[in-house]
């Protein structure tokens, strides 16, 4: 079994038995996918008690835990792990069965192909990233507070690595490249810049990674496409699909 889900935020009370009884049925061979911002790897410099209990709670399930990143992830954690090749692609393994789904992979489970690619551009951070040494930044902070401004702060509570390398992204082309460009599914924190306009009628902004999930779009030939990032649940398309609190078995 698969099944899909949206942004945790470190928040996986989804996962509790009364919410997501079918895991009763469920074992280590069967996956639960979230897209993006998983958020379990957070504290800045190593693993909090909380975290150490939430991965622990994870790992404990019956099923195994998946995700690709999301833009709300300390990267500098999350890449501190290291690199293992699992079911055809790249990971970073949190736990023994909590495991990060890397940038431009395509992993076979249950005999599906499914292309990963996280990441996305935050829209929350209109005032700007602060530098935490910055001399003024209690300064800056207070103003951008003051005026309700959203803000981030870098290698606290931003980091750069939200979006792509071109090394990553090439190399994501090239994974699909060697599967003849045809894959079962595609997971992803984010969507293609058209289907992004479609859900958000103007307000977001296209960028560089949009664009690039666009050509994948285009050039891919794929049954579904699950994304997170939009905090809602929307069937796009009969293909492409936006996932939040939803829990969807996939296979």
């Amino acid at each position: 079994m698969i099944y899909i889900t949206g942004d945790c935020h470190a928040d996986f009370t989804k996962f509790d038995i009364e919410n997501f009884p079918e895991q009763k049925e469920m074992t280590k061979d069967d996956y639960v996918i979230i897209c993006g911002d998983f958020g379990g790897v957070w504290v800045r410099d190593e693993e909090s008690e909380k975290e150490k209990y939430l991965m622990d709670w994870l790992e404990n399930k019956s099923f195994t835990t998946l995700f690709v990143d999301g833009n709300h992830e300390n990267f500098d954690r999350l890449y501190s792990y290291p690199v293992e090749e699992w079911k055809g692609g790249k990971i970073h393994k949190i736990r023994s069965s909590v495991i990060h789904l890397m940038r431009g992979q395509v992993f076979t489970l249950e005999g599906k192909k499914i292309f990963t690619f996280g990441g996305a551009k935050s829209h929350d951070i209109n005032g700007g990233i602060l530098e935490y040494d910055d001399p003024d930044f209690h300064k800056k902070r207070k103003e951008l507070e003051r005026n309700f401004k959203p803000y981030r702060i870098n290698h606290y509570s931003w980091w750069e690595q939200e979006l792509p390398t071109e090394e990553e992204m090439e190399e994501g082309i090239r994974n699909l490249i060697l599967n003849d460009n045809k894959v079962d599914f595609i997971v992803s924190h984010c969507c293609s810049s058209s289907t992004q306009a479609l859900i958000g009628e103007g307000w977001y902004k296209r960028d560089y990674l949009t664009e690039y999930l666009e050509k994948i779009r285009r050039s891919v030939q794929f049954k579904k496409w699950f994304f997170g990032h939009y905090h809602d649940n929307r069937y796009v398309n009969a293909w492409e699909i936006l996932v939040y609190e939803q829990i969807i078995r996939i296979l």
